[in-house]
């Protein structure tokens, strides 16, 4: 499986009172094989990406869900977010020696 890493930055936004880390709750919004969208009642949607999916997990439209917000994706406009209980992609891939800081 093909997957790109997308540049993931701080949330800076002075309307949005949102941090790094925070746990927030939105609605499932749609469900496509590459990820999640979900409606946090934010300016932007957010993306659990299916790295973060597991084969018995099971989302449906309409479903409220509680996520961390892990940061914002400027290019696609949109929040990151990484289901409770998941460790962040970045420190499952820092063991294996790829170090996302250094991919621009």
């Amino acid at each position: 499986m093909a997957w790109t890493l997308a540049r993931v930055v701080a949330v800076e936004q002075e309307n949005d009172p949102k941090e790094v880390g925070q746990l927030v709750t939105g609605r499932v919004k749609a469900v496509f094989h590459w990820g999640i969208i979900v409606d946090l009642g934010l300016p932007f949607v957010g993306l659990i990406d299916v790295l973060y999916i597991g084969p018995t997990d099971r989302y449906v439209i309409g479903d409220q869900i509680a996520a961390h917000l892990d940061g914002f994706d400027e290019r696609k406009k949109k929040y990151i977010l990484r289901p409770p209980g998941q460790v962040p992609v970045i420190e499952r891939l820092r063991p294996k020696g790829i170090d996302i800081e250094d991919i621009s």
